[in-house]
């Protein structure tokens, strides 16, 4: 498997109602298998946006082991030069898109590559989504299909 991927919250959101784990048991063996082995990561701001919810998702993710990356020096280092260089990155007065500089910034410090739903800015004065960051950062990026194809898991 390539370089360690950051998955994002749209993945996780995506995949759990997309490919039920009492369904498709086979994709998520092989994602407790990446889990385990340090290839796929996510922030603990993944964890909150994903607790908030109304459904198990957060709690069925936080019992696999290895899977969310704490805060730590390195990891604040990053969020700080995401932020700096993508400063409408997250909604500073609200909860939306709070963990966008972290899953970017988590890339960084694996270097690594972000597994993301969302598409990049149509408008050029738009506020900056999660690709844009990663280009202007030059962190690879990638939606769910495309991480499928590279890492060759078959549903």
């Amino acid at each position: 498997m390539p370089p360690p991927y950051s998955i994002d919250t749209s993945i996780w959101i995506t995949i759990w109602q997309n490919h039920p784990p009492d369904i498709f048991t086979g994709l998520w063996a092989q994602i407790d298998a990446a889990i385990a082995a340090g290839h796929l990561r996510s922030c603990e701001e993944v964890l909150y946006e994903v607790e908030k919810g109304t459904d198990d998702l957060g709690k069925f993710l936080k019992q696999r082991a290895g899977l969310f990356a704490p805060l730590d020096e390195a990891l604040q280092a990053a969020v700080g030069e995401v932020n700096a260089a993508c400063d409408d990155l997250a909604d500073d007065d609200g909860e939306r898109n709070r963990a966008d500089p972290f899953v970017v910034a988590l890339a960084r410090v694996l270097n690594g590559t972000v597994v993301t739903g969302e598409k990049a800015r149509k408008d050029a004065n738009g506020r900056r989504k999660v690709p844009d960051a990663c280009a202007a950062l030059q962190v690879p990026c990638q939606d769910w299909f495309t991480f499928l194809r590279e890492v060759k898991w078959k549903l």
